[in-house]
């Protein structure tokens, strides 16, 4: 679902919004500002962040069936996060201009993932459930207590301002140049996406380990409802804001996060009937990394590669389609990405890192 709406799904939506749903449902597809609620649109970053850390479970479990030693999996750890972190200057750092003054170093959901995965696959690398739970409440109350309490440059600690905060000092100190421009950060950061990452892996515990799937479905419901609780409350403290992964925005984000995978997982894994309708997700999910850098990596004219493929294809006939064309256009897009993909998903063909 996170790969559909990201992929073409939610420029569809918006597309057809002066006929369904109205100006609430573009604010619902559209980023919030500083400060304000989080809008659907703002979850699928942390969406992303969370499913990585749901699947690790799973993965590391294999992983120790073929017997694969420590530092096998260092090596696959390593690679993948170095491929996440290039892919991502790929996407967004400009790496393709090969003008170092032009790059930004950190700049993508890639690079967050990378960084949560690290830190989420040390521990279930080097330690049990206990170390994951113990990690992931230091880096929520660290990365907390930083935040609140200490100060940087000439500034007092707890400002939660754009641009001016202690995560994006630290950015902007480290990075230099590099540093992307916008108010996002990153390196402090990084101990937020640990958490959500952690906080994923916690889910896909309760996913292995409980002897009945609707007993996993109300574990893992319950954790979202917890999540949305305590982010809720300490958001009187510190505010949510997405652009710096504060603590109450992980927990709220995380909240959401639960209860959708409880939600999907008791429709989709444990109503036989509901899971043949779930194919069409499935499609995306598996080839997510591909259908990801085919619509976000920039091509020709500010478009992407594949709206540039498939502008010249349909355009024409989509264009006449009067006050709709940009709807039909962004539907014929979603739906040839949906047919490529399908075809690699019947043939067993998946991009992985």
């Amino acid at each position: 679902m996170d790969m559909l709406l990201l992929c073409g799904g939610a420029n569809l939506l918006c597309s057809l919004s002066p006929w369904f749903g109205g100006e609430c449902l573009r604010h619902q597809l559209t980023h919030a500002d500083w400060g304000q609620p989080l809008t659907c649109w703002d979850l699928v970053m942390p969406l992303f962040i969370f499913i990585v850390g749901t699947g690790m479970p799973f993965a590391f479990a294999s992983y120790r069936v073929r017997g694969y030693s420590r530092g096998h999996v260092l090596w696959r750890m390593t690679r993948r996060c170095v491929l996440l972190f290039i892919l991502g200057m790929l996407v967004q750092g400009n790496l393709t201009s090969a003008d170092p003054t032009k790059m930004s170093l950190f700049c993508n959901t890639l690079q967050a993932i990378a960084e949560g995965y690290l830190i989420a696959a040390l521990c279930l690398l080097f330690g049990g459930l206990r170390v994951q739970i113990i990690t992931c409440f230091l880096c929520l109350s660290l990365y907390w207590v930083a935040l609140r309490f200490v100060p940087y440059a000439a500034s007092p600690p707890g400002l939660f301002l754009p641009r001016d905060n202690l995560a994006y000092y630290i950015d902007c100190s480290l990075q230099g140049r590099w540093q992307d421009g916008t108010s996002y950060t990153w390196i402090l950061t990084a101990s937020s996406f640990g958490a959500l990452t952690l906080l994923g892996v916690l889910a896909g515990q309760m996913l292995r380990h409980f002897s009945h799937g609707v007993y996993s479905s109300l574990a893992i419901a319950s954790a979202g409802l917890f999540c949305l609780l305590t982010g809720h409350l300490l958001s009187y403290d510190t505010p949510i804001i997405k652009h710096i992964y504060t603590t109450s925005m992980v927990l709220w984000a995380a909240g959401w996060c639960f209860l959708l995978l409880a939600l999907f997982h008791l429709v989709f894994d444990l109503i036989p009937a509901a899971a043949r309708l779930s194919t069409p997700l499935r499609v995306f999910g598996c080839n997510a990394i591909l259908a990801y850098l085919l619509t976000q990596t920039p091509g020709i004219g500010g478009l992407s590669l594949w709206q540039g493929f498939c502008t010249p294809l349909f355009g024409p006939l989509c264009s006449l389609a009067g006050p709709a064309a940009a709807a039909a256009m962004h539907f014929c897009t979603l739906i040839a990405l949906f047919i490529l993909l399908l075809f690699l998903y019947r043939r067993r063909i998946f991009l992985r890192i």
